[in-house]
């Protein structure tokens, strides 16, 4: 009797807990589960112990469970986790951050979600003293170089795809880009595309250097009519916005909205005039597209990889030029039908995408991994 082969995913990054790579791991295992050839395969699941009730709860039975307590970024991720994969007696590993153990070096497979740390550097982008810093820094270079020389590699567009190729000279066959979709938590779209529409803007994500809210605070300068609410976990990148908010004189026009639940967003994102996405650097970037989903126009950086992802749904702009994006949110409020089409162009964008697709994608992969 033919063995069955055996993948295990280290999931340790699952749930909305964990941001993007949070969500990626839940809505693709979610999919991977639901396919015709997953009982063609013996899956094993590394979780963080405090999180098997709520996995459970989400996947069921489907998957065999191995928790453990193992940090990300640990020196227990390094030294033991591996010896557990050994153990374990994998035929694939998939990684599903690249922070895969150096000592790890049998058949496995790394999604590499962006490069924005090697990109994005220096003291603007740490809260760490800075010999702290540049020797973690070191080891996040020394980690990620490993995991990509030495896996297989998925990536959430081809911008990264071709950085890696050129960057790091990977072979092309080596590396498959498997588009990511909205988290189903977002695909409940207003049916009354004619709500009232307030005078604000919204901003979503984190406010490291890289997302470029200052552009945003640069514009509002020049609009004085026009607010600007932001979705953001506080954090001391917070605290810089609100500096450059009193230099500004903005006080008046921003609002932190802070943790915002998902079921609060359709009503949040309704009314306003649109999401701006300033950032000059994203991996996949989902944010767009949930505004998308959710009948909210996009007024987005030309930057990275956004065009691949996005192409004509939204309105572009130049994240280095404020009067860019002073224009683009101009023009906007004042063409309600350039609204609407945009609307009905983001409804479209969005079911370009589906996790269903993404996890045959990626279980192509793991057939191929494994000869």
């Amino acid at each position: 009797m033919a063995k069955i082969p055996h993948i295990i995913i280290d999931a340790r990054l699952y749930g909305p807990k964990n941001t993007g790579i949070g969500r990626y791991t839940k809505n693709l295992l979610l999919a991977v589960k639901s396919l015709p050839d997953f009982k063609k395969y013996k899956f094993t699941l590394i979780i963080q112990k405090d999180a098997l009730s709520e996995i459970k709860t989400d996947l069921g039975q489907s998957y065999n469970y191995y928790p453990v307590n193992i940090p990300h970024y640990s020196l227990k991720e390094q030294l033991i986790l591996p010896f557990i994969i050994y153990q374990l007696k994998a035929d694939l590993v998939h990684f599903t951050h690249f922070n895969k153990p150096i000592f790890y070096l049998n058949n496995s497979l790394v999604t590499i979600h962006d490069l924005i740390k090697h990109l994005s550097t220096g003291k603007d982008t740490t809260t760490q003293n800075q010999a702290v810093y540049w020797l973690k820094h070191f080891a996040y270079r020394l980690i990620s170089f490993m995991a990509i020389k030495t896996s297989k590699i998925i990536v959430p567009s081809n911008y990264w795809r071709d950085i890696l190729i050129k960057k790091y000279q990977v072979k092309p066959q080596n590396i498959t880009t498997t588009y990511e979709a909205v988290d189903p938590n977002f695909m409940h779209p207003i049916k009354d595309c004619r709500l009232k529409i307030e005078d604000y803007i919204l901003y979503t994500g984190n406010l490291y250097p890289h997302k470029n809210i200052q552009v945003v605070f640069e514009a509002l300068k020049k609009l004085p009519d026009i607010k600007l609410k932001i979705i953001s976990a506080r954090s001391v990148f917070s605290q810089r916005a609100e500096s450059l908010i009193k230099k500004f004189h903005l006080q008046k026009q921003v609002e932190f909205l802070g943790f915002v639940k998902d079921s609060d967003f359709p009503k949040i994102y309704s009314h306003s005039l649109a999401l701006v996405h300033p950032s000059f650097l994203e991996g996949f970037s989902l944010t767009g597209l949930e505004a998308m989903s959710l009948n909210t126009p996009v007024i987005s950086s030309n930057s990275s990889c956004l065009p691949e992802i996005y192409q004509d749904s939204v309105l572009y702009f130049d994240p280095h030029l404020p009067q860019d994006l002073v224009n683009k949110i101009n023009l906007l409020k004042n063409n309600p039908k350039l609204r609407q089409t945009l609307i009905k162009k983001g409804i479209s964008q969005v079911k370009k995408y589906s996790w269903a697709k993404t996890a045959q994608q990626t279980l192509d992969v793991y057939q191929k991994s494994l000869g």
